[in-house]
């Protein structure tokens, strides 16, 4: 734990250091996110075609 604390206090006297370590963690969480959301759109497409498709056929749940 004392490790921890050295790293961020020497990254928080060096902001140049910081400012790139910041945006490396943004990027990740963006593209983290980017694919979340895709996966919940493509699990939401696929519920509303198997509720349309056993609409159709009629077969019930």
């Amino acid at each position: 734990m004392n490790q921890l604390n050295d790293l961020m206090g020497f990254l928080l006297d060096n902001p140049l250091l910081l400012v790139p370590l910041l945006a490396v963690a943004a990027m990740i969480a963006f593209a983290i996110l980017k694919k979340l959301l895709k996966m919940a759109a493509v699990v939401a497409i696929a519920g509303v075609l198997y509720l349309l498709l056993v609409e159709y056929f009629g077969a019930g749940l």
